[in-house]
């Protein structure tokens, strides 16, 4: 018969993975809020669409807050950066909880 943890090492491994998947996507997200502040770049890499369509893809109660306008031309979109640290909260838990299924 299996062990307790030898059991539960699919979700942990499971619950590792999307801990990746989260980070990687909390750092793309903290690189889009850095790379807005700056006019030029977003206009050459033609970000404008994709802000839009994240922009609705984030809830209603912090879609478009905290827009601030950079002296590089450019805006600090604090609902993305909330949204980083957002998934930066679920990679860390995912991790906790991936730790305590392998003991």
């Amino acid at each position: 018969m299996p062990s307790p943890n030898r059991a539960a090492q699919p979700a942990a491994v499971a619950l590792k993975l999307l801990a990746y998947a989260l980070r990687i996507l909390a750092v793309l997200m903290c690189a889009l809020t850095v790379l807005l502040c700056f006019s030029g770049i977003s206009a050459k890499l033609n970000l404008v669409s994709f802000v839009v369509d994240l922009t609705r893809a984030l809830p209603d109660v912090i879609s478009g807050y905290g827009v601030v306008a950079t002296p590089f031309g450019g805006v600090f979109r604090l609902d993305f950066a909330l949204c980083a640290v957002a998934l930066f909260v679920l990679d860390y838990l995912c991790c906790r909880i991936a730790a305590r299924l392998r003991r």
